[in-house]
């Protein structure tokens, strides 16, 4: 893997491209799942098929996560992210050549997502090893928080700006717009230069177990492995709120669902987002265990103010608070990881982190949307974060002598 960065014009440069080439891909990737569920439902009339057009996008992180580490980590980072770019554009051209020959039957465009999705973990993996090799450590914290402020810019525009390529191109021209953003970002990532680029070391991640070397490494690193336990936790509240946003305003708040204070509160958590972000980097001094109990104990009692809110005024600025505090201890989790980690294994330890936030996330999605049934979405929400309480308690429990300066040793 390319060697640490200096932190002088060079590693600014490359966080200039690197962000460039990130941000072009989140736009191809947020609008792409923005409409492949929906034209999945639109064509075949299936709660179903959209459900699972939705879900391949998780399920490749889960399957090839570990796997993906493995071959970033005995690759250069920058190859793969290019290869995976260009991949995924053709991967993408299969469906205006499909509209233009056989059709856009769902089940195929369910393939082409899980494709799709498959490569971007092999992108998203090299992406994340790739940070402390173009800004060296010291550059991680800032690095990750323009990162995390362009992907939440881009998210937040995503549905709109899909739904206007739709209804202006089609399907098939719309996918090629997308694949375009793909080879746009693999040309801003090939130029990427780095002072002290280095080949690969021979037989790297190649030895017996290769593939659980990440794993092994969090288990064995007191700091990260309190980390990605509180990750868990944490993961599951907040999967309880994101993907119940509609359902607690509509039912808690009793918001109509096309009422314009439901757009508000869905603003109100990106903005959250934002400022979060741009927070983060200004806790990279902060000694990382306090960071993470005050961290948590604020996003525990925000949490329980947002789903005890009387009225949407009220929801609305929990919500703001509560993902300013939440995207920060997000932001900042990363940062450790990759602070913390040696280069020649940041593919692997990366996967992982990104293996649990996948599968968290989701996980209390699902389980809020049972309990909203059972108990109401009050209840629901209220319940879930007794996970975010097990993540404090964790936090509570590791001595706080740990920090970043001992544990990169």
């Amino acid at each position: 893997m390319t060697a640490i960065a200096k932190a002088d014009s060079p590693a600014r440069s490359g966080l200039g491209l690197l962000v460039a080439g990130k941000f072009a891909s989140t736009v191809a990737y947020s609008i792409l799942w923005v409409l492949l569920p929906l034209y999945v439902y639109r064509s075949s009339g299936s709660a179903l098929a959209a459900a699972l057009a939705s879900a391949v996008n998780v399920l490749p992180f889960l399957l090839f996560g570990l796997l993906a580490g493995a071959v970033v980590d005995r690759s250069s980072p920058t190859r793969v992210m290019v290869w995976m770019e260009t991949a995924n554009a053709a991967v993408l051209l299969c469906v205006p050549l499909l509209a233009g020959t056989v059709g856009t039957h769902p089940a195929a465009l369910i393939l082409v997502g899980f494709a799709s999705a498959t490569v971007y973990v092999w992108f998203e993996v090299a992406s994340s090893a790739a940070i402390p090799a173009v800004v060296g450590k010291d550059g991680v914290f800032r690095a990750n928080s323009y990162l995390w402020m362009a992907g939440t810019v881009v998210t937040s525009v995503a549905a709109p700006v899909g739904f206007f390529l739709l209804d202006a191109l089609r399907l098939g021209p719309t996918f090629a717009v997308l694949a375009g953003f793909y080879l746009v970002s693999a040309v801003l990532i090939a130029l990427l230069r780095l002072a002290d680029a280095a080949a690969p070391e021979p037989g790297r991640a190649r030895e017996r177990g290769a593939i659980w070397a990440g794993l092994r490494f969090i288990g064995g690193q007191p700091l990260l492995r309190a980390y990605t336990i509180v990750n868990v936790g944490v993961g599951i509240s907040a999967g309880a709120v994101y993907g119940m946003l509609v359902v607690f305003a509509s039912r808690a708040l009793g918001l109509p669902t096309d009422d314009y204070r439901m757009a508000w509160i869905m603003t109100a958590c990106g903005v959250g987002a934002l400022l979060g972000a741009l927070a983060a980097r200004r806790l990279k001094t902060a000694p990382p265990v306090p960071a993470a109990r005050w961290l948590i104990g604020a996003d525990l009692v925000l949490l329980l103010a947002y789903a005890a809110a009387p009225n949407w005024a009220v929801a609305l600025a929990a919500l703001l608070c509560w993902n300013t505090v939440h995207t920060c201890f997000m932001v900042v989790g990363i940062s450790v990881r990759q602070v913390i980690t040696p280069l020649n294994l940041q593919g692997r330890v990366n996967a992982v982190g990104r293996m649990i936030a996948w599968g968290s996330v989701p996980l209390g999605t699902l389980l809020c949307g049972w309990l909203t049934e059972a108990l109401g979405p009050r209840r629901a929400l209220a319940l879930l974060a007794v996970c975010a309480l097990a993540g404090l308690v964790v936090a509570l429990r590791t001595p706080r002598t740990l920090t970043l300066e001992e544990a990169a040793r």
